[in-house]
């Protein structure tokens, strides 16, 4: 067992070779127009084409309406589609297309464990929920979130349903590990040289770090 691992924001060919190389199990792509880590279609559809077989594309979007959606669907043909603003249950699956929902704790209405088991409970088909720290800048930002308040989420899902985002890094993946022990993370800022550009060496260590976390967790499978 380990923990899987998805690097999001990533804008260039040699970012993505650089995420594959280090381990990650998927690739983010950010189709919101107001995100520093922004690419367009056309581009996005380009860097998927550059993910190799067994690593997930995900695109990540906001708010969008039905028309880029379905763009996305026929010109990127992402592995999931991470909704991650304010999206209804009933726009998320109407698609009848993979997809992740993203949860951002701490917003309205996502304040308390029931809030946040509640919401959950709103989208019975999605694939697995991210559970993000909330700002207004819909991710990305490099803050973090009290993992309390997941206590109810944790005996309504199955563990492989949570993915865990919010200023991780290599400098606490360790701790996060060890306290919660996730079946993935999600993260951006803390691979980044500057948003949108990647770190390989910050690839590389975070991956390292985790790796010596899931050996601590793990001990039996080494």
């Amino acid at each position: 067992m380990r923990t899987r691992v998805k690097f999001c924001g990533l804008s260039s060919e040699k970012d993505i070779h650089d995420a594959v190389h280090a381990g990650a199990d998927a690739i983010g792509l950010v189709l919101y127009e107001k995100s520093k880590r922004y690419v367009p279609l056309a581009q996005a559809a380009a860097l998927r084409r550059a993910v190799p077989a067994f690593v997930h594309a995900v695109t990540l979007t906001v708010n969008a309406d039905v028309s880029l959606i379905e763009q996305i669907m026929n010109t990127v043909r992402p592995d999931f589609i991470q909704f991650h603003g304010d999206e209804t249950a009933d726009f998320c699956e109407q698609f009848a297309y993979p997809y992740i929902r993203a949860l951002r704790v701490g917003a309205p209405g996502l304040a308390t464990p029931q809030e946040i088991a509640a919401a959950v409970k709103a989208y019975p088909n999605a694939r697995a929920f991210l559970f993000d720290a909330y700002s207004p800048a819909y991710g990305g930002a490099g803050i973090s979130f009290e993992i309390g308040l997941l206590a109810q989420v944790t005996q309504d899902l199955p563990a492989h349903k949570i993915i865990i985002a919010g200023g991780l890094n290599a400098s606490n993946i360790g701790a996060l590990v060890s306290s919660y022990h996730p079946y993935a993370v999600d993260l951006s800022s803390g691979i980044e040289i500057a948003p949108g550009e990647k770190s390989a060496g910050k690839m590389r260590s975070f991956m390292l770090a985790l790796s010596e976390a899931d050996k601590l967790h793990w001990p039996a499978e080494l």
